[in-house]
């Protein structure tokens, strides 16, 4: 695909993004939600927070010094970012937010190295993503337009088959920061996982998501949040999402022998 056409799919994806968070009150109220308990993860050193891939750029109305990026231009975006090559210079970020973009990456392990590289020394990854339970799992398989593959090995190389911005592999958080933690901390020592929690159980399934239809009313949401919390014990039965934070340990790992600006 020519970069003309990739900046064409991603502005006609962006749009429908807008004008399902301007239509659907339910799926709105949940990522603000989420927004504020990813705020309360960021790192307090002090230097700049950079959001990888930050669509209509929704986060800053809860964080507004966030630097909103993109892997193409768009209307909503500061700057252009790859998250496989980061345009920061070494130990300079305190804190990289990806919401729904990890497991559009094309080689992960290319992200976690650039990570090390920019975060300063207790800078934090904090990042969002689909969560593959058993319920969720055969959930995304059936009616979800992205693929979603937990056979795959995600330390490989290629996690996903090419390298079009929107393809993805749902799988890929619970592979690398749940079902296979121990091989990911043994091959990034400097990024340790320091939060995991699995989330939305029945608010976000019935809230159609971003490509169907809303299920429950928006006034329904406190009642179904209160159940969810009751039920928190069954979330790696029926999570449908995570919040996953990395913490650069630069006691651990090393940077990068080859310094990218």
């Amino acid at each position: 695909m020519c970069p003309a056409e990739s900046i064409l799919d991603l502005q006609v994806d962006l749009e429908l993004q807008q004008a399902v968070w301007d239509r659907n009150g339910l799926l709105r109220s949940l990522y603000r939600t989420w927004f504020t308990q990813i705020a309360h993860q960021l790192s307090a050193v002090s230097g700049p927070t950079v959001e990888l891939g930050s669509g209509i750029g929704k986060l800053r109305e809860t964080i507004p010094g966030v630097t909103l990026t993109d892997v193409l231009p768009t209307p909503w975006t500061d700057r252009i970012a790859d998250a496989e090559r980061l345009p920061f210079d070494d130990e300079s970020l305190a804190n990289l937010v990806l919401i729904d973009v990890f497991h559009h990456i094309p080689h992960p392990g290319r992200f976690f190295d650039e990570a090390q590289r920019c975060l300063l020394q207790g800078g934090r990854v904090v990042l969002l993503e689909p969560y593959c339970s058993p319920a969720s799992y055969q959930a995304y398989r059936r009616w979800h337009h992205e693929a979603t593959d937990l056979l795959v090995d995600p330390f490989a190389g290629d996690a996903q088959s090419t390298s079009v911005p929107l393809d993805a592999n749902q799988a890929l958080p619970t592979l690398f920061f749940f079902r296979q933690a121990k091989h990911f901390t043994a091959r990034w020592p400097g990024l340790r996982i320091i939060y995991r929690r699995r989330l939305a159980m029945i608010a976000y399934p019935l809230s159609g998501g971003w490509h169907r239809r809303q299920l429950l009313p928006e006034r329904l949401l406190g009642p179904a949040l209160a159940l969810e919390r009751l039920l928190e014990p069954l979330t790696p039965l029926l999570a449908f999402r995570c919040l996953v934070v990395l913490e650069r340990d630069a006691t651990r790992g090393t940077l990068p022998a080859t310094p990218r600006g």
